[in-house]
């Protein structure tokens, strides 16, 4: 089968639905389908020993500005996607962004099949979403209701497309997925030697570039929290631009105790899954986050917030602990009693590395082609 992924941003560019579209045309590269990546980003693919083929579709000058559905910037974009769709004659499209990809594929005409994935701020309501910043609601709803499906990455992304006006009958539940090979591969790193961190001290792990959605100032706090009364604990937080918090760290006395990386990668970055006692997830917005299904994977106990995504891979009690956003005492709470608790972390841990078969990127991408 010859299957298009026609995508917004691709990687270098760093991002959930960015690795989503890699994993994707990766599993069904080695299934033995023909694969490219659609995209505006680059021409090629940065990561080596792929078999998937990159091709790169130019945007207007001024689209950010006014609005990726507005002439002649809309008309643009469409008329260079119907050329190479044309051009590459897929069987299926796995089309990534109701709004701009969503929209622009609707209104090429012949109308081609595709089938949606919405990753967040194309549909979400908050000041950085796109419905907001250019008030497409309508539109992508329509839009969406031309597609064959519409994939719902989470219980959330389900119940905004409804309120939205997409079709019920249209949305496929499909999470995002994790690649259990590469998390659950022993690697020879010892994180704890190359940060400095004593070998007897308990690690919470976050992972995420900064935004302000991830909340790690709160993150931060509730570590502070903790580490009055439990001691002997290292907060490490892995993400591009995270630095902004080290005086935050300073001012609540934990500053020789958080650690920043602006990025862990390969073996280094899943060596630090691997070696961290806790997962720590306190973001207030996502859609469903990648790390926590990393986390996963990799066998840790995690404390989430009750959002969207997080909340629907962890269970209190079952395989974590879920907490209210935004409350650090709460969080510093749940952390305590995982640190001061082996046998729990342990329970959970395993918990989660039976849990994690059910997010193998090699099923979820199956189960994209039965909408082919």
């Amino acid at each position: 089968m010859k299957i298009a992924l026609v995508t917004f941003t691709f990687l270098p560019e760093m991002g959930g639905a960015e690795f989503v579209v890699h994993h994707l045309a990766d599993h069904w590269s080695k299934q033995g389908h023909e694969v490219c990546v659609i995209n505006h980003t680059t021409n090629e693919s940065v990561l080596c020993d792929v078999k998937y083929s990159v091709i790169q579709y130019k945007v207007m000058r001024g689209s950010t500005r006014f609005g990726y559905h507005r002439f002649p910037m809309g008309w643009h974009a469409q008329r260079q996607l119907a050329r190479l769709l044309r051009e590459f004659k897929p069987d299926f499209i796995s089309a990534h962004f109701g709004y701009p990809i969503g929209y622009w594929l609707s209104r090429i005409k012949p109308l081609p099949r595709f089938l949606v994935t919405c990753h967040g701020r194309d549909i979400t309501e908050f000041d950085w979403g796109y419905r907001t910043r250019y008030g497409v609601g309508r539109q992508l709803a329509r839009a969406l209701n031309k597609s064959v499906g519409v994939v719902a990455i989470s219980v959330y992304a389900r119940k905004l497309m409804e309120e939205m006006g997409v079709e019920p009958s249209k949305i496929l539940d499909i999470p995002n997925g994790v690649d259990l090979e590469r998390f659950q591969a022993k690697v020879d790193v010892e994180i704890r030697r190359k940060l400095e961190i004593p070998r007897n001290a308990a690690v919470i792990l976050s992972v995420g570039r900064e935004n302000a959605a991830k909340s790690y100032d709160t993150g931060i706090r509730a570590f502070a929290k903790l580490h009055a009364r439990a001691g002997k604990t290292f907060y490490l937080i892995v993400g591009r631009g995270t630095e902004k918090w080290r005086s935050l760290a300073g001012e609540l006395g934990v500053g020789k105790y958080v650690i920043f990386c602006e990025g862990l990668y390969d073996d280094d970055l899943v060596g630090a899954y691997q070696q961290a006692d806790v997962f720590f997830s306190p973001s207030v917005q996502e859609m469903f986050p990648l790390v926590v299904l990393e986390a996963m994977a990799t066998g840790l106990p995690e404390v989430v917030t009750n959002i969207s995504g997080s909340s629907d891979a962890i269970e209190t009690g079952t395989n974590g602990l879920v907490v209210e956003r935004g409350d650090v005492d709460e969080m510093a709470d749940a952390l305590g009693r995982l640190i001061e608790n082996e046998s729990l972390r342990k329970r959970f841990g395993q918990a989660n590395l039976e849990k994690s078969r059910l997010y193998d990127w090699d099923r979820i991408s199956k189960m994209y082609l039965e909408h082919a």
